[in-house]
């Protein structure tokens, strides 16, 4: 079952991106604030949607970019997607700099945008587990055969030496 976590300080917007993404394949929970993502971060989501600005958390609140660099510390293996109202490039830029899989800036196509996000993170994850399992098979046949080679060299040389005669 795959583990996502929206983080938005817009109840609103939380509750209608998780509308959309849920399915029952889908475990999605909702946080309302980077803080307390970060102190409930115990498990491995296999994707954060986070909210880039937290207005609504207070003057206080962290920002997206700084939530995002402490979950890549904590978590450097977790997904993260940006959702953001921004629409300037070079914010865009600086999150995939610190980790970002995606920015998407929210508007009318925004969950259709996570919702590609999310089916590309997925499509990798389960691309990335096949080539580990091909790897495995790989290193486990070359020993098979290796094994198999110094077996037949030993008994080679035993009927070399005449032990079976």
């Amino acid at each position: 079952m795959e583990s996502i976590l929206i983080v938005d300080d817009d109840p609103n917007q939380a509750n209608m991106l998780q509308d959309f993404l849920k399915n029952s394949e889908r475990n999605i929970r909702t946080i309302n604030s980077g803080e307390e993502l970060l102190r409930t971060l115990d498990t491995d989501p296999d994707v954060i949607f986070l909210d880039y600005n937290f207005d609504m958390a207070g003057a206080t609140a962290m920002d997206g970019l700084q939530i995002l660099q402490e979950i890549k510390k904590k978590k450097p293996k977790v997904e993260v997607v940006m959702l953001s109202a921004q629409d300037k490039i070079d914010v865009a830029l600086n999150t995939m700099k610190f980790g970002a899989f995606d920015y998407v800036i929210k508007g009318e196509t925004a969950f259709h945008r996570a919702e590609n996000a999310l089916t590309n993170i997925l499509k990798r994850n389960e691309l990335k587990d096949q080539l580990r399992f091909y790897k495995r098979f790989a290193i486990s046949f070359t020993w098979a055969v290796i094994a198999t080679l110094v077996i037949g060299f030993a008994v080679y040389q035993m009927f070399r030496a005449g032990w079976f005669s």
